[in-house]
């Protein structure tokens, strides 16, 4: 026969599978900053998102780009990450005139590290959730 707590412990799971609706929006923030900590790693490592190496300068083989890292910005609107860059990165981004390529943000699908960093966005939330704590 069952008693009021085990009543309250179903009501509490209930509660918790109903806040894990709102997982994406809570994890949306914390992938966005896993998501800039990886393109920054990987633009200040010399490497475009997918893990290939950029070309180097032109004009004497040395590193290129070395501030590109400090271009980068994510953040999360929503559940939607957007991921930017900005000043004259771009135009190496995308290569443009006798701008060499070297591609800083992904473009098309989402690299493996990339990837992983988002779906570690959404550990913290979903522990606070199942355990109990709120978010």
């Amino acid at each position: 026969m069952a008693n009021r707590g085990d009543f309250a412990a179903l009501e509490r799971m209930i509660a918790s599978c109903r806040e894990l609706a709102r997982l994406p929006e809570l994890a949306a923030p914390i992938a966005a900053r896993n998501v800039e900590a990886e393109l920054r790693a990987s633009a200040s490592a010399g490497r475009a998102p997918d893990g290939s190496a950029w070309a180097p300068r032109k004009s004497d083989g040395g590193k290129a780009l070395a501030n590109a890292a400090g271009a980068i910005s994510a953040k999360a609107i929503g559940t939607v990450l957007l991921i930017l860059l900005r000043g004259h990165h771009v135009f190496h981004h995308f290569g443009a005139g006798s701008v060499s390529k070297r591609r800083i943000i992904p473009q098309g699908s989402i690299p493996p590290k990339l990837g992983n960093a988002i779906r570690l966005g959404f550990v913290p939330p979903f522990r606070d959730i199942v355990k109990g704590r709120k978010s």
